[in-house]
């Protein structure tokens, strides 16, 4: 009779071969709870007590590891609200589920954080364990606020942008309707009554009034173009453009203007020159209406790749960040506008200012040449 051969293992082997899985199982799992980029605490789920707290929590909280453990979820400081605590403990003894979407806490050094905090229970070796996952959200948090009041600040300015071209359009037909139509009327009379056959006689003086007509016609519809757009800023550049709008501006309520620029070796980006351009008018523009100011300075320099333009005034000077709050709310178009723009173009830009010591206007937009076109070819 023949006899199989039964290959039999101790009933040791199996066992430690068991232990020794678990305790690979066991290192993972302490690896991953070491080096996890979130907090993670692990309570007790019947008493709330702190049992393991990971690395990254405590960095995140400010506390030891030692002044952790042992404590009731409630007894230390950054889940100091007591009563809330045990409440939302209980709700998570009954629901086993607990989350909350932006949960401020308080760190050792009284910094606070925005925190997502998600925490569940599971049993471990028959015992009901919390574990409490928490990640920090404060960046995001922020860059959401940023986010919304950037969109708020666009909604206002567009709004005001909306509302000032309305205004610009009722000034243009009130220029062209009370001084250009008018004149247009007289010279039309003056014209009429010259066919008239007695308008010979009247010849001199009607054609002297006429032509102070045209030039007060030709006059209005010059300033009308400049202040729409000056063809010296397409024709001869940024440098010219600025230092023609300076001299002029200050003109007009007799304050002394300085002008400096680097020499520029090309022309800039047509982009860059108008909102460049468009800048130092709002900000002059603010001088000769609010500053009381005597002397104004503008600067255009090159420094680091970067173009620089600095309009200061010795004149009254404002609260930054009261004129800012207003500009917010829809109040002036003026600050969010420059803002705006050299944003738009690349670049950035501040506001300087101190009650009675003056103000500077700083933008910085990025240093782009214009390309030439390209050569046309003859067929």
């Amino acid at each position: 009779m023949k006899t199989k051969n039964v290959s039999l293992k101790h009933p040791g082997a199996k066992h430690r071969s068991a232990e020794q899985a678990l305790r690979v199982s066991e290192q993972r799992y302490r690896r991953l709870f070491e080096t996890a980029q979130d907090g993670i605490l692990i309570l007790n789920a019947d008493s709330g007590q702190i049992d393991d707290v990971n690395p990254f929590l405590t960095n995140m909280l400010g506390y030891s590891r030692k002044q952790l453990l042992g404590n009731k979820l409630w007894d230390i400081v950054p889940f100091k609200d007591v009563e809330a605590s045990k409440a939302e403990f209980r709700d998570l003894q009954r629901e086993s589920y607990v989350r909350y979407e932006d949960l401020p806490l308080e760190t050792s050094a009284g910094k606070s954080i925005n925190v997502e905090f998600v925490s569940n229970i599971y049993q471990v070796n028959g015992d009901r364990v919390v574990q409490c996952n928490i990640r920090d959200i404060t960046k995001r948090r922020q860059a959401e606020e940023k986010l919304k009041a950037y969109s708020h600040k666009l909604l206002v300015l567009s709004r005001r942008l909306v509302e000032a071209q309305e205004t610009e359009r009722r000034h243009i037909a009130r220029e062209l309707h009370d001084e250009i139509g008018q004149a247009l009327t007289v010279m039309q009379i003056n014209l009429q009554a010259l066919l008239q056959p007695h308008g010979k006689q009247a010849l001199g003086p009607r054609l002297r009034e006429s032509l102070a007509m045209v030039d007060h016609v030709l006059e209005q519809v010059h300033d009308i173009a400049l202040n729409l757009r000056p063809l010296i800023l397409d024709d001869l550049g940024l440098e010219p453009a600025l230092r023609w709008f300076t001299r002029r501006q200050a003109a007009l309520v007799g304050l002394q203007a300085e002008f400096h620029a680097d020499p520029m070796a090309q022309r800039l980006n047509p982009v860059i020159e108008t909102e460049c351009f468009r800048v130092a008018q709002e900000a002059l523009t603010n001088v000769v209406r609010h500053a009381l100011a005597k002397t104004v300075s503008v600067e255009l320099r090159k420094e680091a790749g970067q173009l620089h333009l600095r309009v200061r005034d010795d004149g009254i000077g404002f609260d930054v960040g009261t004129v800012r709050e207003k500009a917010v709310r829809g109040a002036s178009l003026g600050l969010l506008s420059m803002e705006e723009r050299a944003a738009l173009a690349g670049g950035g830009l501040e506001f300087k200012s101190t009650p009675n010591k003056g103000t500077e206007v700083h933008a910085w937009f990025p240093l782009k040449w214009r390309t030439p076109p390209p050569e046309s070819k003859n067929p």
